[in-house]
C-alpha cells in the first residue's frame, strides 16, 4: 500500500488516524508543521514534497471562526479555498483516494454554506472520495474553555434550545472509522454519518460527567450575544466570523445533530463509543482537575 498523507497529525483525529494506521504497518506522511517534511495548508510551497508518493490523503482542516474586525487571519470558514487548490494538486501528483472529514452543517438547516464549500472539491474530484461527517466531538467537553469550566464547577454553553440533544462522538470512533476507510476497499462516493449511541442534550451531558466526578457542576444556556460580551469574542466580531458561528450554533438545534446513525455500526462493525465511556476515560485522565488536554 502507498503512503497515507494525514492532515491535521496532531490534531484530535489526525493523531490518532496516524497512529491506528501505523499499526497496520501502512507508511504514514504527517501533514503538520512539524512533519518532515513540514506541511501548511496556506502555504502552497509545502504541497507537493508531501504528496510525493502519496496515494491516499486524510484530510482535515483548521476552522477560522473568531476573528475580529482588522485582525489578520486565514479567511472565515474550513479553508475551502485551500481545499480546493490542494485537491487539484494531490489528482496531478496521484493522490487515488481522499477520505475529507466535515461536520454535518453541509446538511443541516439553514445549510452551513462554509461546509459546502469546503466538501464540494472533494466531491467533486476524479478520484475516489469518502466523507465522514460526524456530530459534535465528546472531547469538546475536555477542551477549553469548557474543560476549565468543569473543573471550576460551573460552565455556560452556547446553544438555541435546551429541548434537541446532539448525538456526541467520540473522536476515537472517527479515527478508527477513518483508518477502515483509508484501508478497505468499498467506500468510494459514500457519505458516513457518525454518531454515538444516543443523542443528548448539553445539559445531560454536564449532568453525566457530573455524576462521573462525584461533585456538582452546575451549567447555564447562554446565546451568542451573551457569549461575545462575556467572552473574548467581545469587541467586534467580522461579519463572515458573525456568520459561521451563527450557521453553526442554530445547525447543532436540528435533527442533522440530534438523530443518531449507524456509520459506526457499518464501517467497524461494533456499536459506538458512549459518552458514559468518554466522561470515565477523561475523568481518569485528570482532565479536569488540570490544566491537561485530553484528545
Amino acid at each position: 500500500m502507498l503512503p497515507v498523507l494525514v492532515t491535521g497529525a496532531t490534531g484530535n483525529t489526525g493523531r490518532l488516524v496516524a497512529a491506528g494506521l501505523r499499526q497496520l504497518g501502512v507508511e504514514v506522511r504527517e501533514g503538520s508543521r512539524r512533519g518532515h517534511p513540514a506541511f501548511q495548508w496556506y502555504d502552497q510551497s509545502t504541497w507537493r514534497r508531501v504528496l510525493d508518493g502519496v496515494g491516499a490523503v486524510y484530510i482535515a482542516t483548521p476552522i477560522t471562526a473568531w476573528v475580529r474586525k482588522g485582525e489578520q487571519s486565514p479567511p472565515v470558514g474550513f479553508a475551502a479555498d485551500a481545499v480546493e487548490e490542494f485537491v487539484e494538486v494531490a489528482v496531478t501528483q496521484g493522490v487515488q483516494r481522499l477520505v475529507l472529514l466535515a461536520g454535518r452543517s453541509a446538511r443541516a438547516e439553514p445549510v452551513n454554506e462554509f461546509m459546502v464549500d469546503l466538501e464540494r472539491p472533494v466531491r467533486q474530484s476524479d478520484v475516489e472520495w469518502t466523507v465522514l461527517s460526524p456530530s459534535v466531538f465528546s472531547q469538546s467537553f475536555a477542551l477549553s474553555p469548557v474543560r476549565e469550566g468543569i473543573a471550576a464547577g460551573h460552565v455556560d454553553y452556547i446553544a438555541v434550545s435546551d429541548e434537541v440533544p446532539i448525538d456526541f462522538t467520540d473522536v476515537t470512533d472517527i479515527a478508527e472509522a477513518a483508518v477502515r476507510v483509508l484501508t478497505t476497499p468499498g467506500h468510494g462516493g459514500m457519505t458516513y454519518e457518525l454518531s454515538g449511541p444516543r443523542a443528548l442534550t448539553e445539559r445531560e451531558a454536564i449532568a453525566i460527567i457530573s455524576r462521573t466526578l462525584g461533585r456538582e457542576i452546575t451549567s447555564r444556556r447562554i446565546d451568542l450575544q451573551q457569549a461575545l460580551q462575556s467572552g473574548s469574542g467581545a469587541g467586534g466580531l467580522t461579519e463572515d466570523s458573525m456568520a459561521l458561528i451563527d450557521m453553526a450554533i442554530r445547525g447543532r438545534a436540528t435533527s442533522a445533530y440530534s438523530l443518531p446513525s449507524n456509520g459506526i455500526q457499518q464501517l467497524l462493525d461494533r456499536e459506538p463509543r458512549s459518552f458514559e465511556e468518554f466522561a470515565r476515560q477523561a475523568a481518569a485522565s485528570g482532565v479536569w482537575t488540570s490544566t491537561t488536554e485530553i484528545t
